[in-house]
């Protein structure tokens, strides 16, 4: 419940003074002339809603608002002491009282013992948050080990609302959904590792009590109270769902879009924005086939939206794209495309789009660190999509010290949203698992698992006992290989790290010797799904020694209509084919298009058009029907693609249509 001036005026009405408002609407229940005994009126009203259904929040919030007013005018020099609480305190209730009256109140709040009813209030309304289970809130009210009274509405000064909208975001960089929360100590040690950089959107008061000794265990009990309650989405400090607005770039057709990854708890909305000067609006809905929102009307990527950001508003979310100098990107099939991501992955590939003043950093980082096989894209072509950057293509590190190296090398003003994956809870990762209908920790012998450790602000070591054998090794964002250090006999196997204990079991996909059909007995053969011959431990994809040419590309289900354009111009329709029978609880988001004449695919959703270039050819326009050249001009008018090719065949729509 945090209360200060700039909040109580926000809910003031007109030309109306917000504290003063309060401190009368106090006053009416609190006789401040009666020293000890000044809130028996209000005691007793609390004690006939107690003994009511008790359906509703005490009468006494009032009284508790303004006893967080005066915490929040005592920490906004950062000085927290009983001492200095008493005052703003009896200046919130009597603002226009005299020099006098103030002491006089004072006194009777600290020395008397007339406060004793209000930290009692605190208590109770305590109490009945927990008794109602959230229904209405969870509570964040503490009693201080030292600061017995004024502790209540202390802690309410501490985490505001748009700290605990800010804490969301934290709370879903350290995955605690999928992997656990960590211990109160361990959270609050990340949480100063996320803010020593930047601020993060958390207020300033709230940033130096993470470093004061006197409210310490207040933060640390907080912080992991509300990770505990976490519902697991990102909200905004005016309460909307935060979701991401990703860009998707398509290095090889030369184009760029945004996207937005799904959320469970969203359905659709309306969004709004403004971009290059320009007001747009987008409807974004739920798609069934995708990780990714349907969204349409989003503007085209620009360079003003790259450096500067992007805010789309609606009702119920808000999505926002960050700016950074670096930016990157990792390849997803839902996005069609590298989407922009936060985490920098070691051992898999990525795509690096750099602000032009930055590029002989990143680019001597990549020298240096990264692994070989990395290229620059050619600047002529990047400059028709991204103006004032580069790019860089197959990038991947593979090296601990190499990448630590290079995220060290970087500036802050350059890798300021950029983070490497990391854990905060021992885990196992990788290795061959088999058997999963049986279990999810048990693996091939010789593709045991790793042992993945949490990173602290510092590089620390960490005892590992493994079967009972104890040593030591380093905490990295790269995991610690078992298989290296067998071989293992069959069996489990039990890890004990941090005060984690963690198990695993080496068998041999041979024992369980069904000869069933299934999943684990398919593969892909001569342009054939069939099963194998035998039975196998371990599945894969068999192909000939000839490469032959192929000119399949996937197109993403769920259109209101298909179709095949052809170097003439002319249209085919086509129809989605049947989803695979047999495979339940897999999604199969898009289906293959291999015509051997076709040029492009396009695809209508609700009124907007998207093509997809199947093979390179230059466009001969004839032939057209009526029908061809009605979807024509709605796909010239509709269509934005940064694809040469398909500028040319635009070029040829129109010349065909102007005869």
């Amino acid at each position: 419940m945090f209360v200060d001036r700039v909040v109580l005026q926000d809910l003031a009405d007109v030309g109306e003074d917000g504290p003063r408002s309060l401190a009368a609407s106090v006053r009416q229940l609190v006789d401040v002339t009666a020293g000890r005994s000044m809130f028996a009126r209000i005691e007793r009203a609390e004690a006939t809603w107690r003994h009511g259904l008790q359906d509703e929040p005490p009468p006494t919030l009032p009284i508790l608002a303004l006893s967080v007013l005066a915490a929040s005018e005592m920490s906004r020099d950062g000085a927290i002491a009983s001492n200095n609480y008493y005052i703003p305190l009896a200046k919130a209730m009597l603002p226009d009282g005299s020099y006098v009256e103030i002491t006089a109140l004072r006194a009777a709040l600290r020395d008397q013992g007339a406060f004793t009813a209000v930290a009692e209030m605190w208590a109770r309304l305590d109490r009945w948050l927990d008794e109602n289970g959230g229904k209405f809130g969870v509570s964040t009210i503490r009693e201080h080990p030292e600061l017995t009274r004024i502790g209540y509405p202390l802690s309410q000064t501490l985490v505001r609302k748009s700290d605990r909208a800010a804490l969301t975001r934290f709370f879903d960089r350290l995955n605690l959904g999928s992997e656990g929360i960590p211990s109160p100590a361990s959270l609050i040690s990340m949480l100063r590792v996320w803010t020593s950089i930047r601020s993060q959107g958390l207020s300033e008061r709230f940033i130096v009590s993470l470093s004061e000794a006197s409210v310490e265990d207040y933060i640390r009990t907080l912080v992991h109270q509300l990770a505990v309650a976490w519902d697991g989405k990102i909200i905004t400090a005016e309460g909307l769902r935060r979701l991401d607005l990703r860009l998707v770039v398509d290095i090889d057709r030369s184009a760029a879009w945004w996207v937005i990854p799904a959320v469970p708890d969203v359905a659709e909305d309306l969004l709004e924005g403004h971009s290059d000067g320009e007001e747009f609006t987008a409807l974004l809905t739920t798609d069934p086939y995708s990780s990714m929102f349907e969204v349409d009307g989003l503007p085209p990527v620009s360079s003003t939206a790259l450096t500067a950001g992007l805010v789309a508003r609606g009702n119920y979310c808000v999505a926002e794209f960050q700016p950074s100098k670096l930016l990157v990107l990792a390849d997803n099939a839902d996005a069609g495309g590298w989407m922009s991501v936060d985490a920098l992955q070691p051992y898999e590939e990525h795509v690096h789009l750099v602000a032009s003043e930055s590029v002989p950093v990143v680019e001597r980082v990549l020298k240096d660190a990264a692994d070989g096989g990395w290229q620059r894209m050619n600047q002529s072509i990047v400059d028709g999509i991204f103006p004032g950057y580069a790019i860089f293509y197959g990038v991947t590190f593979s090296d601990q010290a190499s990448l630590e190296k290079a995220m060290a090398a970087l500036p802050v003003t350059v890798a300021a949203n950029l983070r490497v994956g990391a854990n905060i809870r021992p885990r196992l990762v990788n290795g061959l698992p088999i058997l999963r209908g049986i279990g999810r920790n048990i693996y091939f012998p010789g593709g045991e698992p790793d042992l993945a450790l949490p990173l602290g602000a510092e590089p620390r070591k960490s005892d590992v006992s493994i079967d009972g054998t104890t040593g030591s090794l380093l905490a990295s964002i790269f995991p610690f290989p078992f298989s290296r250090i067998g071989p293992w006999a069959e069996g489990t196997h039990v890890v004990r790290a941090d005060g984690e204990e963690l198990t695993f079991v080496v068998a041999r996909g041979g024992a369980d010797d069904r000869n069933s059909t299934g999943i684990g007995s398919l593969s892909w053969s001569d342009d054939r799904l069939r099963e194998l011959p035998l039975p196998q431990s371990i599945c894969g994809a068999l192909c000939s020694d000839r490469e032959r040419e192929r000119h399949a590309v996937l197109a993403r289900r769920g259109a209101t209509e298909n179709w095949l354009i052809l170097p003439s111009g002319q249209l085919h329709e086509m129809s989605e084919p049947a989803l695979p029978v047999g495979f339940d609880g897999i999604s199969f988001p898009m289906f293959e298009v291999n015509h051997p004449k076709a040029t492009w695919v396009a695809q209508k959703r609700r009124d907007r058009w998207s093509v997809i270039r199947v093979r390179m050819q230059e466009p001969n326009f004839r032939g057209l029907s009526a029908r061809d050249s009605e979807i024509w001009r709605e796909l010239c008018q509709v269509v934005i693609a940064d694809d040469p090719i398909w500028k040319m065949y635009q070029t040829a729509w129109g010349r065909f249509d102007g005869r």
